[in-house]
């Protein structure tokens, strides 16, 4: 096991990173070795901002997909940037942000990333969010076929992913740990990397909007005053991850990574951890969510 140590950076910083592989040797029993695929989820990542007049359509679209048949399949977090500090200034800003920007090329907002897979516009999501006149007013609405489309057309679904993810945390709210194991169904040998997010739902604070939605019927832009902001980013070990070496992802090694994060949350009971593995080109491969010090384990199919 080894440890480093990170700057303390505004509201979070990592204070340790330890990394354990696990070999034959020190294997504690003759458990067979799993060979097979893990149930698998895609990473939604809303890039957004409180001054950002059309990001509530994006948030509209994550809402929307966590109250339909998909809502098992995706794992959402929200990052938030400063779209216009004239506006307001976004208080769950995080330090780095901007990297993930550049590596999911946003060039607009708002943005939702896929799996981190570049080939999705970051403005595509409103293909299946269209509107429609219901006779008073022009509305947006959740489109389940048009999703199907989207998620067929850029193969978001797969059958299963080899990689299976186990999270275990003790947080409070301003510090914790997330113990983080990663089991593999086959012989990867790639390059990967980790990113652990700690989210908060239920943090109110105004939101710029000129969206026909949350009660803005005439679409013109103002003040959503209370908004409810879920899916807050409030720490991460790294937005572009933390390597993992080649020779660890080969079928039957478990790999396990402890992470110490400071932070601010305000309601513990509104705090998960989410996880997502990336291949070496920066695409999630498999991603998973827990409640604050709950277990999840490896979900084998």
């Amino acid at each position: 096991m080894f440890t480093k140590k990170l700057l303390p950076i505004l509201m979070f910083s990592i204070a340790s990173l330890g990394i354990i592989g696990c070999s034959s040797d020190d294997s504690a029993d003759d458990a067979p070795v799993y060979t097979g695929q893990f149930k698998q989820k895609v990473l939604v990542e809303d890039i957004t901002s409180a001054s950002c007049v059309w990001c509530p359509l994006a948030t509209f679209a994550i809402e929307e997909l966590e109250a339909s048949e998909f809502k098992d399949k995706i794992v959402a977090v929200a990052v938030h940037g400063d779209f216009n500090v004239n506006l307001v200034k976004d208080p769950f800003v995080l330090p780095g942000m901007t990297n993930l920007m550049r590596a999911v090329n946003l060039t607009g907002w708002p943005h939702i990333s896929w799996n981190r897979n570049t080939a999705i516009s970051g403005s595509q999501f409103q293909s299946f969010i269209p509107k429609k006149n219901n006779g008073t007013e022009v509305q947006y609405t959740f489109d389940a076929n048009l999703f199907t489309n989207f998620y067929t057309k850029y193969n978001l679904f797969t059958e299963g992913s080899p990689i299976g993810i186990k999270i275990e945390s003790n947080l409070d709210t301003t510090e914790g740990s997330v113990d983080l194991s990663l089991l593999f169904g086959e012989d990867l040998n790639q390059d990967l990397k980790y990113v652990i997010y700690v989210i908060e739902d239920g943090l109110v604070f105004r939101q710029a909007n000129s969206s026909t939605l949350y009660g803005n019927t005439s679409g013109t832009g103002r003040w959503e005053v209370d908004f409810v902001h879920n899916h807050v980013v409030r720490a991460t070990n790294n937005f572009l991850g933390e390597p993992i070496e080649a020779g660890e992802t080969v079928v039957g090694n478990e790999f396990k990574v402890s992470s110490d994060l400071t932070y601010t949350v305000e309601n513990l009971e509104n705090v998960s951890v989410v996880v997502a593995v990336l291949d070496k080109n920066g695409r999630v491969l498999n991603a998973q969510k827990a409640k604050a010090n709950t277990k999840q384990d490896y979900e084998k199919i």
